[in-house]
C-alpha cells in the first residue's frame, strides 16, 4: 500500500490540504497527526509554519514520510516522525490540534481500541485544543451492490514510468459487525502487456454518526460541529464524509 499511497491519493485529495491548515489555525499548534501515512499533510503544515508530530504504525509509510521530510529543507525540521499505534499512544507533549485524517480511525476495529485512542487524544489536547476526525459516511446500499464484485477504481498513466495503472478492488462486508474487507490490486501495463501486479488486503470498520458521538462522550470529548466535506458544507445524508470536530468535555 505504501508504494501506491501517494499515486492513489495525492492527485485527487489536494483539496483537503487547505482544510487541514484551517483546522491547525483554529486549534493552534503544535499539531499531532495520527495516521500520517507518507507525510503528505504533515509536510504541507510544516511548510505553513506549524510544528508537527506525525504518527503512523507502518514502517514503510514512515520511510516515505522521511524521504518527503528530508526534501523540505528548513521546514522539514518542524516534523517529528514517530512509529506508534494510535490506540497505544505514548507520544509526549500537548497539542493545540490533533488530526486523524482521511479515514485512519476506521482501522480501529474494536470498541476497546477506539476508546483507547480517543482517551489518549483527549490527554494530549491543550485546554482549548481541537481534535478533527475525518470519517466516511457508510453507504450500505452501495456496499451491498459492490459485495464480492471486482470493481475498477481508476485507470490512468503513471507519469514517472509512462505505464498505465489500473486499480481494482473486491469488497466483502460483514454487516452485523460493520466491517468491510477489501482486496486492492494495482496492475501496471506497458502497452497492452501487464508487467506487474501488486495486492494489498485492508480492513475497515465503519461508523454511524450517533455511534461515533457516543464514543466521543465515553472518552470525555465533546463534539462541537460536524461537516460533510472539506469545503465545510454541513453534514447531511448526501455527504460522503463525516468530519467531527471535538474538544475536551
Amino acid at each position: 500500500m505504501a508504494k501506491w499511497y501517494d499515486f492513489d491519493y495525492e492527485r485527487r485529495m489536494r483539496r483537503d490540504l487547505p482544510f487541514y491548515r484551517a483546522c491547525a489555525e483554529e486549534g493552534g499548534g503544535p499539531v499531532l497527526e495520527l495516521g500520517a501515512g507518507t507525510g503528505r499533510v504533515s509536510a504541507y503544515l510544516a511548510r505553513a509554519g506549524f510544528d508537527v508530530t506525525a504518527v503512523d504504525l507502518s514502517e514503510a509509510m514512515l520511510e516515505r514520510a522521511e524521504t518527503r521530510r528530508a526534501k523540505l529543507g528548513e521546514a522539514g525540521d518542524r516534523i517529528r516522525l514517530v512509529r506508534q499505534d494510535m490506540a497505544e499512544l505514548t507520544v509526549r507533549g500537548r497539542f493545540g490540534t490533533v488530526l486523524v485524517p482521511f479515514h485512519s480511525f476506521h482501522h480501529l476495529y474494536s470498541t476497546s481500541r477506539q476508546l483507547a485512542a480517543l482517551r489518549a487524544i483527549r490527554r494530549r489536547l491543550t485546554e482549548r485544543g481541537i481534535a478533527v476526525f475525518v470519517l466516511f459516511r457508510p453507504d450500505i446500499p452501495q456496499y451491498q451492490d459492490y459485495d464480492s464484485r471486482l470493481v475498477v477504481s481508476y485507470e490512468r498513466t503513471d507519469r514517472s514510468s509512462g505505464n498505465k495503472v489500473v486499480q481494482r478492488f473486491r469488497m466483502q462486508c460483514e454487516f452485523p459487525r460493520q466491517m468491510m474487507y477489501i482486496d486492492y490490486y494495482w496492475d501496471e501495463y506497458r502497452g497492452r502487456r501487464r508487467i506487474n501486479r501488486d495486492h494489498a488486503p485492508m480492513r475497515w470498520r465503519w461508523f454511524h454518526r450517533y455511534e461515533f458521538e457516543h464514543l466521543l462522550a465515553r472518552a470525555n470529548l465533546r463534539p462541537i460541529r460536524i461537516l460533510g466535506d472539506y469545503d465545510s458544507r454541513p453534514f447531511d445524508d448526501r455527504c460522503e464524509q463525516m468530519i467531527f470536530f471535538a474538544m475536551r468535555a
